[in-house]
């Protein structure tokens, strides 16, 4: 049973894991509305150069190997730091360098307490805890932004009727909105349309560039890990062939 007929059907696996059948599914499927042709802004493409989250994730971080490699691992949360970026610059262009770093790590880390693919309750706050006793992972410089990182971590599995009641969201309102949004962009990932990204989940929307390029990155990353079970590599190699298609097309 591939990918998708397994999550079309209950139970589901515990881990949950890309196949040819459920990749090319995704090929096949992609949204009509979604531009085939878009750009890449400077800024967006010098600072992922510059950052290179795929550099920055650590496989400890995980609880294991099947989490690592599977539809929560290493690959996604690296994706869901690129589109932090994005979707950062789009938001508040004046954005500082620290802001920038806080909402990398803040994404790298907010799946790394997870102990299985489904929904997992409580993996943002075990993941909350677990970065506190492990705060030395965090570069000395956010120290000021550690509170923000840890909320944001915190509760981006809730639901926004949870989340806004909580005392912290007006103060971290700007991490909690881009990671959510983040995380719901990579949604692309799941072979199944209802599964997908929907407005009336997140806060901040995104346009469709930052859309179109979510599921362009989720299929190259998948294709190319799919064939090398490198998932450093996966990332590079899929951001810099978009990046090399975006150059192409300007």
């Amino acid at each position: 049973m591939n990918l998708r007929e397994q999550l079309l059907n209950s139970p589901k696996p515990p881990h949950q894991f890309h196949d040819a059948d459920s990749i090319e599914w995704l090929s096949l499927n992609r949204p009509e509305f979604l531009p085939k042709i878009y750009k890449l802004k400077q800024s967006f493409v010098e600072i992922v150069e510059r950052k290179k989250p795929w550099e920055r994730c650590n496989n400890d971080w995980f609880t294991n190997k099947l989490i690592r490699d599977g539809i929560h691992g290493f690959r996604h949360v690296c994706r869901v730091a690129i589109y932090s970026i994005s979707l950062a610059l789009q938001a508040r262009p004046e954005i500082s360098e620290q802001e920038i770093e806080a909402l990398i790590f803040a994404a790298l880390l907010h799946d790394c307490r997870r102990v299985n693919d489904n929904a997992d309750f409580r993996h943002g706050v075990r993941a909350k805890e677990w970065l506190g006793k492990n705060n030395h992972i965090l570069p000395k410089k956010l120290q000021p932004l550690y509170k923000a990182i840890h909320f944001a971590i915190a509760v981006h599995n809730d639901q926004y009727d949870q989340i806004i009641r909580k005392v912290n969201y007006q103060k971290f309102k700007f991490f909690v909105d881009i990671l959510k949004t983040a995380d719901a962009l990579d949604r692309y990932r799941f072979p199944r349309e209802d599964w997908w990204l929907k407005n009336e989940f997140v806060v901040l929307i995104p346009n469709q560039q930052n859309m179109a390029f979510a599921y362009d990155l989720v299929l190259g990353c998948e294709r190319l890990f799919l064939q090398t079970k490198d998932n450093q590599g996966s990332v590079e190699r899929a951001w810099k062939k978009l990046n090399q298609d975006n150059y192409a097309n300007r």
